[in-house]
């Protein structure tokens, strides 16, 4: 599970040497990659018997959770960069679908429900080092958000293969989801600033075939595109939820391109 630490050290050193990138618009991002995914689920019917290995599992996810949207909150307040603020409300969606396996199957949150401050101990650790290597620059920044991803994605994997439980497999499969969208929108950023990210964590095999691959949906209805202007002013408007749009400003007089989505409550 904790495979990602024995990297940090290496991936600290490698986002430190690659700060020189051109500057580019912050905001000249297609409005698809800024989305907010949701993780949000449908109606689960059966929680089956947990079995060993089980419990220490979501309750590692719900600190992981917890950690990628402390992060990405931290990054959306030193940057004006607006992918970081929806993946953290996106992350949220994550938190709250562990929060609903804590409740069905009475289990100690460990969450500590403070920005920052962690339960455990190795989480609290990488928490610390990834918002230091973060905090070089936006580029270093967005490096560290997908690594993240490639984090909770290899986690997610290893939880779902080890279990045949539904109710698991239900929620951990649409986190999956969520975090394979957000590792795209990350390394699609970072190309705006002429970075090509290497994975850390995943296979390259693994990781090119994810982010080769164009972004998934949930399982829930209500979403359309929206218009986006030089203002970058784009709107949805779901067809059964509440609708919610991204937008990119359009730079130096180059039209914007926005994208809205609404987020059902069935996911």
């Amino acid at each position: 599970m904790f495979f990602g630490l024995m990297l940090l050290a290496s991936v600290a050193i490698g986002f430190a040497s690659c700060n020189n990138s051109p500057a580019v618009d912050n905001q000249m991002i297609t409005g698809d990659e800024l989305i907010e995914k949701s993780a949000l689920i449908g109606p689960i019917t059966e929680f089956p018997a947990l079995v060993t290995g089980e419990e220490a599992g979501i309750l590692l996810m719900r600190e992981e959770e917890k950690m990628a949207r402390d992060v990405y909150t931290v990054f959306g307040t030193k940057y004006d960069l607006s992918i970081f603020d929806n993946i953290a409300a996106s992350e949220t969606n994550h938190y709250n679908a562990i929060g609903t396996l804590l409740t069905a199957y009475k289990l100690t949150d460990p969450s500590t429900g403070v920005a920052g401050t962690f339960s455990n101990t190795a989480i609290a650790g990488l928490y610390s080092q990834l918002v230091e290597v973060g905090s070089v620059s936006v580029v270093d920044a967005l490096k560290t958000g997908a690594y993240i991803e490639e984090y909770d994605i290899v986690d997610l994997e290893k939880l779902v293969a080890a279990t045949t439980n539904s109710a698991l497999l239900q929620i951990y499969g649409n986190l999956l989801r969520g975090s394979r969208n957000h590792l795209r929108a990350f390394v699609a950023t970072l190309k705006t600033y002429q970075v090509t990210y290497v994975p850390k964590i995943m296979s390259t095999e693994d990781f090119t075939a994810i982010i080769s691959s164009p972004m998934e949906t949930g399982n829930g209805k209500g979403t359309m595109n929206g218009n986006g202007n030089s203002n970058g002013k784009g709107k949805g408007k779901g067809n059964s939820g509440n609708g919610k749009g991204n937008a990119n400003k359009g730079g130096n007089g180059q039209k914007g391109q926005g994208t809205g989505t609404g987020v059902c409550n069935n996911g």
